[in-house]
């Protein structure tokens, strides 16, 4: 052992030999080797299907209002790109030839985009020539579709371009018909939506729409959750009814979901509900 000048016992250094350092980097060299021979043949899966995100959606602002009177909408429901969920709903749609109603929306409440293109499928020569959204983003809708050249009794198909195993219809109905002023149109259960408009859970702000509602005793109400919450429509004046839910309770709706309830107990006149979730929204329906 070497010492220094004042006698003391020197460290020993030791030093990587030339063989030792070429084994470390041909150990390097096999692991990047490995790595882009497992990554390279699924770089265009990596691409074509990234990471998923967190969309965030803008809360209603003081200054919007809700919607009346408007087109048609058309939900794109959450899980719709699961082969054999529903795919869009109402489905058929009632859309009237001409006048309020006669534009539509689709509503993509789903998580992964979609799109809504007239034709039967892919394989149709004609897709997409009497209309075609182009993508809609999750959490997003479409730009105002306005039928040309239809008439009514017409029935138009339509499917999803990205999950063309995603179908709908479109009746064509005489004007009036498939709209109810006042709130936005559906189709289905007597063509009549009710809506839980998106950030209803904040106390203070538009709940339902539209309020009141019109109806008739037996009609069938379409509700759809706009909101990330789950919400109910039940019956009566509030939580501390005594008959509350016993016209009606659409039970827990999750954000994103609908659900159906019937008017077949209800009688002629004006009718409270509440939901039950979130007991200071409140609503009222005006039947007849």
């Amino acid at each position: 052992m070497s010492h220094d000048e004042h006698g003391h016992e020197k460290e020993p250094i030791i030093l990587t030999s030339g063989r030792r350092m070429a084994k470390g980097l041909a150990v390097m060299v096999i692991v990047v080797a490995v790595g882009a021979s497992i990554a390279v043949p699924f770089f265009h899966d990596f691409y074509k299907n990234p990471p998923p995100v967190t969309q965030i959606r803008r809360a209603p602002q003081p200054t919007e209002q809700p919607q009346t009177g408007g087109p048609t909408v058309i939900s794109i429901p959450s899980g719709a790109s699961v082969q054999g969920n529903p795919s869009f709903e109402p489905n058929p749609a009632k859309v009237p030839v001409e006048g309020i109603g006669s534009e539509i929306v689709w509503d993509n409440l789903d998580t992964i985009p979609h799109t809504a293109t007239s034709g039967t499928g892919p394989d149709d020569a004609n897709k997409g020539k009497l209309f075609d959204t182009s993508i809609i983003s999750p959490n997003d809708k479409s730009d105002n579709i306005v039928l040309k050249g239809v008439s009514q009794g017409d029935v138009i198909e339509y499917f999803c371009t990205i999950h063309p195993y995603m179908k709908g219809q479109l009746n064509i109905v005489a004007a009036g018909q498939g709209a109810q002023a006042g709130g936005t149109t559906g189709g289905v259960a007597g063509g009549i939506t009710l809506t839980i408009l998106e950030g209803s859970s904040v106390q203070g702000s538009p709940d339902f729409d539209p309020d009141p509602l019109e109806a008739k005793v037996g009609d069938k109400i379409h509700v759809v959750n706009k909101d990330t919450l789950p919400h109910t429509v039940t019956s009566g004046n509030g939580a501390n009814d005594a008959d509350k839910g016993k016209l009606f309770d659409t039970s827990i709706i999750s954000g994103g979901e609908s659900a159906d309830l019937a008017l077949d107990k209800v009688k002629a006149g004006e009718v409270d509900y509440f939901c039950s979730v979130h007991p200071y929204m409140t609503g009222k329906m005006t039947v007849e």
